[in-house]
Protein backbone atom coordinates (compact mmCIF):
# COMPACT_ATOMS: atom_id res chain seq x y z
CA UNK A 1 0.00 0.00 0.00
CA UNK A 2 2.58 2.37 0.85
CA UNK A 3 4.32 1.85 -2.44
CA UNK A 4 1.27 2.19 -4.22
CA UNK A 5 0.53 5.50 -2.66
CA UNK A 6 4.09 6.93 -3.14
CA UNK A 7 3.50 6.01 -6.61
CA UNK A 8 0.42 7.67 -7.63
CA UNK A 9 1.47 10.60 -5.46
CA UNK A 10 4.97 10.91 -7.95
CA UNK A 11 3.15 10.26 -11.29
CA UNK A 12 0.61 13.16 -10.15
CA UNK A 13 3.46 15.80 -8.84
CA UNK A 14 5.20 14.91 -12.32
CA UNK A 15 2.86 15.35 -14.34
CA UNK A 16 1.61 18.97 -13.22
CA UNK A 17 5.88 19.41 -13.35
CA UNK A 18 5.51 18.28 -17.13
CA UNK A 19 2.43 20.26 -18.01
CA UNK A 20 3.73 23.30 -16.80
CA UNK A 21 7.14 23.19 -18.41
CA UNK A 22 5.57 24.18 -21.55
CA UNK A 23 4.18 27.30 -20.27
CA UNK A 24 7.61 28.16 -18.65
CA UNK A 25 9.62 27.94 -21.91
CA UNK A 26 6.26 30.26 -23.67
CA UNK A 27 6.69 32.93 -20.71
CA UNK A 28 10.34 33.00 -21.18
CA UNK A 29 9.96 33.94 -25.20
CA UNK A 30 7.48 35.97 -24.65
CA UNK A 31 7.64 39.86 -23.24
CA UNK A 32 6.84 40.06 -20.11
CA UNK A 33 3.08 40.08 -18.18
CA UNK A 34 1.90 42.35 -15.93
CA UNK A 35 0.81 38.93 -14.05
CA UNK A 36 3.15 36.65 -12.47
CA UNK A 37 1.83 33.09 -11.98
CA UNK A 38 3.31 30.43 -9.40
CA UNK A 39 2.34 26.67 -9.48
CA UNK A 40 3.65 24.85 -6.60
CA UNK A 41 2.47 20.59 -6.49
CA UNK A 42 3.34 19.76 -2.66
CA UNK A 43 3.46 16.39 -0.85
CA UNK A 44 2.82 16.78 2.71
CA UNK A 45 3.98 13.97 5.42
CA UNK A 46 2.12 14.21 8.21
CA UNK A 47 1.34 12.45 11.50
CA UNK A 48 -1.84 12.91 12.99
CA UNK A 49 -3.44 12.72 16.35
CA UNK A 50 -7.23 12.87 15.97
CA UNK A 51 -10.65 12.38 17.97
CA UNK A 52 -13.58 11.93 15.75
CA UNK A 53 -17.35 11.47 16.91
CA UNK A 54 -20.04 9.76 14.71
CA UNK A 55 -23.59 9.52 15.74
CA UNK A 56 -24.19 5.82 17.26
CA UNK A 57 -27.08 3.39 17.06
CA UNK A 58 -28.75 3.63 20.63
CA UNK A 59 -29.58 7.47 19.72
CA UNK A 60 -26.09 8.62 21.64
CA UNK A 61 -22.48 9.48 20.12
CA UNK A 62 -19.72 7.47 19.67
CA UNK A 63 -16.30 8.38 19.98
CA UNK A 64 -12.76 7.11 18.91
CA UNK A 65 -9.26 8.15 19.38
CA UNK A 66 -6.39 8.00 16.69
CA UNK A 67 -2.75 8.59 16.95
CA UNK A 68 -0.70 8.04 13.92
CA UNK A 69 2.67 8.87 12.47
CA UNK A 70 3.71 9.15 9.13
CA UNK A 71 4.70 5.58 8.21
CA UNK A 72 0.75 4.54 9.18
CA UNK A 73 -0.75 6.74 7.60
CA UNK A 74 0.76 5.63 4.28
CA UNK A 75 -0.70 2.21 5.69
CA UNK A 76 -4.08 2.99 6.09
CA UNK A 77 -3.70 6.20 2.79
CA UNK A 78 -6.08 5.10 -0.17
CA UNK A 79 -5.66 8.39 -1.75
CA UNK A 80 -4.30 11.78 -1.53
CA UNK A 81 -3.95 15.31 -3.27
CA UNK A 82 -2.51 18.61 -2.71
CA UNK A 83 -1.14 21.66 -4.32
CA UNK A 84 -0.93 25.70 -3.89
CA UNK A 85 -1.25 28.36 -7.01
CA UNK A 86 -0.77 32.35 -6.47
CA UNK A 87 -1.58 34.81 -9.44
CA UNK A 88 0.02 38.43 -8.82
CA UNK A 89 -0.30 41.76 -10.38
CA UNK A 90 1.40 44.50 -8.26
CA UNK A 91 1.08 43.95 -5.06
CA UNK A 92 -1.91 42.33 -5.21
CA UNK A 93 -1.87 38.40 -5.35
CA UNK A 94 -5.08 35.39 -5.86
CA UNK A 95 -4.04 32.19 -4.00
CA UNK A 96 -5.50 28.89 -3.83
CA UNK A 97 -4.37 26.14 -1.95
CA UNK A 98 -5.91 22.85 -1.48
CA UNK A 99 -5.47 19.47 0.25
CA UNK A 100 -7.66 16.05 0.20
CA UNK A 101 -7.10 13.00 2.26
CA UNK A 102 -8.72 9.43 2.40
CA UNK A 103 -7.66 6.99 4.31
CA UNK A 104 -9.33 3.53 4.98
CA UNK A 105 -9.06 0.70 7.28
CA UNK A 106 -11.16 -2.74 7.53
CA UNK A 107 -11.13 -5.68 10.46
CA UNK A 108 -13.03 -8.44 11.73
CA UNK A 109 -13.28 -10.33 14.73
CA UNK A 110 -14.52 -14.41 15.42
CA UNK A 111 -15.90 -15.72 18.04
CA UNK A 112 -15.25 -19.29 19.55
CA UNK A 113 -18.72 -19.90 18.17
CA UNK A 114 -18.48 -18.90 14.88
CA UNK A 115 -20.07 -15.56 15.43
CA UNK A 116 -18.22 -12.70 14.27
CA UNK A 117 -17.87 -8.89 14.29
CA UNK A 118 -16.96 -7.09 10.76
CA UNK A 119 -16.11 -3.18 10.49
CA UNK A 120 -14.76 -1.26 7.46
CA UNK A 121 -14.52 2.68 8.00
CA UNK A 122 -13.64 5.52 5.27
CA UNK A 123 -12.19 8.78 6.81
CA UNK A 124 -11.82 11.82 4.45
CA UNK A 125 -10.81 15.33 4.70
CA UNK A 126 -10.87 18.00 1.91
CA UNK A 127 -9.80 21.77 2.30
CA UNK A 128 -9.51 24.30 -0.31
CA UNK A 129 -8.75 27.87 0.56
CA UNK A 130 -9.15 30.83 -1.84
CA UNK A 131 -7.32 34.38 -0.28
CA UNK A 132 -6.36 37.27 -1.42
CA UNK A 133 -3.26 38.73 -0.56
CA UNK A 134 -1.60 42.34 -0.07
CA UNK A 135 2.16 43.63 -0.37
CA UNK A 136 1.78 45.97 2.26
CA UNK A 137 5.54 45.84 2.64
CA UNK A 138 8.41 45.24 0.75
CA UNK A 139 12.23 46.49 1.10
CA UNK A 140 15.64 45.52 0.35
CA UNK A 141 18.58 45.69 2.21
CA UNK A 142 22.24 44.60 3.15
CA UNK A 143 24.57 44.47 0.88
CA UNK A 144 23.90 45.18 -2.99
CA UNK A 145 20.41 44.79 -1.82
CA UNK A 146 20.68 41.73 -2.39
CA UNK A 147 18.07 40.64 0.86
CA UNK A 148 14.78 41.84 0.96
CA UNK A 149 12.05 41.16 3.39
CA UNK A 150 8.35 40.86 1.97
CA UNK A 151 4.81 40.61 4.21
CA UNK A 152 1.16 39.95 2.96
CA UNK A 153 -1.04 40.06 4.81
CA UNK A 154 -4.03 37.54 3.70
CA UNK A 155 -7.67 36.48 3.92
CA UNK A 156 -10.23 34.46 2.34
CA UNK A 157 -12.88 31.75 1.93
CA UNK A 158 -11.76 28.31 3.26
CA UNK A 159 -14.49 25.53 1.95
CA UNK A 160 -13.75 22.41 4.26
CA UNK A 161 -15.23 18.61 3.79
CA UNK A 162 -15.45 15.75 6.24
CA UNK A 163 -16.89 12.35 5.80
CA UNK A 164 -16.45 9.79 8.70
CA UNK A 165 -18.34 6.29 7.58
CA UNK A 166 -18.27 2.86 9.49
CA UNK A 167 -20.10 -0.01 8.29
CA UNK A 168 -20.74 -2.10 11.09
CA UNK A 169 -21.25 -6.02 10.55
CA UNK A 170 -22.47 -8.26 13.20
CA UNK A 171 -22.98 -12.24 12.24
CA UNK A 172 -24.39 -14.25 15.17
CA UNK A 173 -23.55 -18.41 13.90
CA UNK A 174 -27.22 -19.75 13.56
CA UNK A 175 -29.28 -17.24 14.31
CA UNK A 176 -28.90 -13.77 12.07
CA UNK A 177 -26.78 -11.49 10.84
CA UNK A 178 -27.21 -7.64 10.61
CA UNK A 179 -25.84 -4.39 9.16
CA UNK A 180 -25.34 -0.88 10.23
CA UNK A 181 -23.38 2.40 8.91
CA UNK A 182 -22.82 4.54 11.11
CA UNK A 183 -21.31 8.47 10.26
CA UNK A 184 -21.95 10.24 7.36
CA UNK A 185 -20.68 13.42 5.48
CA UNK A 186 -20.62 17.15 5.88
CA UNK A 187 -18.79 20.14 4.20
CA UNK A 188 -18.98 24.54 5.14
CA UNK A 189 -17.64 27.51 3.87
CA UNK A 190 -15.87 29.33 6.36
CA UNK A 191 -13.54 32.85 6.50
CA UNK A 192 -10.01 32.74 7.40
CA UNK A 193 -7.28 35.74 7.37
CA UNK A 194 -3.19 35.12 8.37
CA UNK A 195 -0.36 36.93 6.82
CA UNK A 196 3.13 35.81 5.19
CA UNK A 197 6.86 36.67 5.78
CA UNK A 198 9.48 36.40 3.23
CA UNK A 199 13.14 37.04 3.76
CA UNK A 200 15.41 36.81 0.42
CA UNK A 201 18.70 35.89 1.43
CA UNK A 202 20.37 36.47 -1.59
CA UNK A 203 19.11 35.72 -4.75
CA UNK A 204 19.25 32.11 -4.41
CA UNK A 205 18.15 31.09 -0.74
CA UNK A 206 15.15 32.22 0.83
CA UNK A 207 12.70 31.72 4.48
CA UNK A 208 9.45 32.15 4.70
CA UNK A 209 6.66 31.86 7.12
CA UNK A 210 3.06 32.20 6.87
CA UNK A 211 -0.14 31.20 9.33
CA UNK A 212 -3.94 31.65 9.57
CA UNK A 213 -6.77 31.28 11.39
CA UNK A 214 -10.72 30.62 10.52
CA UNK A 215 -13.83 29.52 11.54
CA UNK A 216 -14.29 31.07 14.36
CA UNK A 217 -17.89 28.88 15.19
CA UNK A 218 -19.69 31.40 12.37
CA UNK A 219 -22.57 30.24 11.54
CA UNK A 220 -21.97 25.91 10.50
CA UNK A 221 -17.96 26.79 10.35
CA UNK A 222 -15.64 24.74 12.51
CA UNK A 223 -15.15 26.19 15.91
CA UNK A 224 -11.08 26.86 14.83
CA UNK A 225 -9.29 25.68 11.97
CA UNK A 226 -5.46 26.85 12.06
CA UNK A 227 -1.93 26.27 10.60
CA UNK A 228 1.30 27.31 10.45
CA UNK A 229 3.99 26.74 7.60
CA UNK A 230 7.58 28.12 7.66
CA UNK A 231 10.12 26.63 4.67
CA UNK A 232 12.84 27.41 2.81
CA UNK A 233 13.06 27.56 -0.84
CA UNK A 234 16.05 27.27 -3.35
CA UNK A 235 15.81 29.02 -6.57
CA UNK A 236 17.37 26.09 -9.17
CA UNK A 237 16.70 28.64 -12.14
CA UNK A 238 14.92 31.52 -12.70
CA UNK A 239 11.23 29.66 -13.35
CA UNK A 240 12.25 26.72 -10.71
CA UNK A 241 11.82 26.65 -6.96
CA UNK A 242 12.99 23.26 -4.62
CA UNK A 243 10.51 24.12 -1.21
CA UNK A 244 10.85 22.50 1.90
CA UNK A 245 9.34 23.12 5.47
CA UNK A 246 7.16 21.95 8.08
CA UNK A 247 3.33 22.57 8.49
CA UNK A 248 0.84 22.09 11.52
CA UNK A 249 -2.79 22.21 11.20
CA UNK A 250 -5.68 22.01 14.09
CA UNK A 251 -9.16 21.63 13.23
CA UNK A 252 -11.85 21.88 15.94
CA UNK A 253 -15.51 20.59 14.47
CA UNK A 254 -18.88 19.11 15.15
CA UNK A 255 -22.21 19.18 13.71
CA UNK A 256 -25.57 18.25 15.25
CA UNK A 257 -26.17 15.82 18.37
CA UNK A 258 -26.77 12.63 19.52
CA UNK A 259 -27.91 10.37 16.38
CA UNK A 260 -26.70 12.78 14.28
CA UNK A 261 -23.48 13.97 15.23
CA UNK A 262 -20.25 14.57 13.37
CA UNK A 263 -16.97 16.09 14.41
CA UNK A 264 -13.36 15.75 14.81
CA UNK A 265 -10.60 17.17 17.13
CA UNK A 266 -7.58 16.74 14.87
CA UNK A 267 -3.73 18.09 15.14
CA UNK A 268 -1.66 16.97 12.30
CA UNK A 269 2.38 18.15 11.61
CA UNK A 270 4.79 16.95 9.46
CA UNK A 271 7.50 17.96 6.81
CA UNK A 272 6.59 18.80 3.18
CA UNK A 273 8.45 19.00 -0.23
CA UNK A 274 7.38 20.78 -3.42
CA UNK A 275 8.18 22.59 -6.50
CA UNK A 276 7.32 26.37 -6.87
CA UNK A 277 7.21 26.88 -11.14
CA UNK A 278 6.79 30.35 -12.41
CA UNK A 279 5.54 31.53 -15.21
Amino acid sequence: MKKEVLKRSSIVFLLIVVISLPLVAQEQSQPTSDWEFRLMPYFWMPSLDAEGTVGGPLGGSLSGNVDLDFGDVLDYLDFTAMGRMEAWNGKWGLTFDGIYMNLGADGSYQTRRGGGLSLDADVRLGMADFGLAYRIYDQRFGKDDRQRVAFEPYGGLRYSYLREKIDLNVNIAGVSSAGRTLGGSEDWVEPFVGGRVIWDLDDTWSLNIRGDAGGFGIGSASDLTWQIVGGVDYKITKSMIFNAGYRYVELDYSHGSGSDELGIDLRAQGPCLGLTITF
